[in-house]
């Protein structure tokens, strides 16, 4: 694995350039039943130029995604927060070796209680992975 060094001249970052957005979950062999991918996008604009790649679950099998992010990514258990269910992201190492955040939400909601879940339409799925170092 290359590494960054001080000295001028060539750069360490080939990888990184090859490395384009896609639908993370099914390339990692990891995209759980009834997750729909939605599409893939490069934020040039934030620190790190995140590839950020979104998928969509129905209500009625937010919970049993949830748990499995809770398994693979540390995701911590969605709450209610004003008006959505979210939490702050998980993390996980992919086996290509590039770190993955990941965090799911859902849109804004009346829903009170978990139980309650399959009443929401849809959550949001966002797996993000950086293209340059911080």
């Amino acid at each position: 694995m290359a590494h960054a060094s001080g000295a001028m001249g060539r750069s360490a970052a080939p990888a990184p350039l090859k490395f384009g957005c896609a639908d993370f979950l099914s390339r990692l062999h990891i995209k759980p039943p009834h997750v729909l991918f939605i599409k893939c996008e490069l934020d040039k604009g934030q620190q790190g130029k995140p590839l950020r790649a979104v998928y969509r679950v129905a209500g009625a099998h937010a919970a049993a995604v949830e748990a499995f992010f809770e398994r693979v990514a540390n995701l911590p258990h969605l709450k209610k927060s004003c008006c959505q269910w979210d939490s702050p992201p998980g993390q996980f190492t992919g086996d290509d070796g590039r770190t993955y955040m990941v965090y799911m939400m859902s849109a804004e909601t009346d829903v009170k209680r978990r139980k309650q879940w399959r009443n929401i339409p849809s959550f949001e799925i966002v797996v993000e992975t950086l293209t340059e170092d911080i």
